[in-house]
């Protein structure tokens, strides 16, 4: 099946839902407002392509369902439109790559070239961090909440200088996601937790 017809709104839908975790036919059709019957369809046809993959559940309860569905890895089909590259490519990501597409994905294009900057300065380290999330409401000094079992002496704050002048990178340890000091809205650049 051509990639293009993967991207309907109803199977994009479906795996929107799934982003958050596995859910069966029933839950996604109620997050969808769509009948049981239609999803059941579109997650044949997904699960088909490789997008999603389902999972028996060994212990359910009565009235509970028997399978449920989750995103099968970490895919993306790129599309380049500029000036001496055109193509298009449906390709499994490596980590890097799931990185630097979310950082792609901050709405404030200033940003983006610093966050990834600052991400690849930290590359020697990355190994080591379970959780990396930023809060990028100050655009001058942007704070990093990180969650590690290195030596905190190993982490640093960074200055990166660039084409709209320096952004400041504050770099804090802390001991789980429900830490105060991460704000609601900061940007989940990874967790293995």
């Amino acid at each position: 099946m051509e990639q293009e017809t993967l991207f309907t709104s109803s199977k994009w839908d479906i795996l929107k839902c799934l982003e958050s975790g596995k859910k069966s036919p029933i839950e996604l059709a109620k997050e969808s407002n769509t009948t049981v019957a239609n999803i059941s369809q579109q997650l044949r046809l997904l699960e088909l392509a490789g997008f999603v993959k389902s999972g028996r559940i060994p212990n359910r309860e009565k009235g509970m369902p028997r399978i449920v569905y989750s995103l099968a890895d970490n895919y993306s089909y790129l599309i380049s439109s500029c000036p001496g590259f055109v193509g298009k490519k449906f390709m499994k990501l490596e980590d890097y790559q799931k990185i630097t597409l979310k950082i792609w994905f901050i709405e404030d294009k200033s940003l983006q070239y610093y966050i990834e900057k600052f991400y690849w300065s930290i590359e020697h380290i990355v190994n080591e961090i379970s959780y990396l999330a930023l809060d990028i409401n100050d655009t001058k000094e942007i704070k990093v909440y990180c969650i590690s079992s290195a030596d905190p002496k190993k982490f640093k704050d960074y200055s990166i200088d660039g084409k709209y002048g320096i952004k400041n990178f504050k770099i804090s340890i802390v001991k789980d996601v429900n830490d105060k000091r991460i704000p609601k809205n900061a940007i989940l650049l990874f967790s293995s937790l």
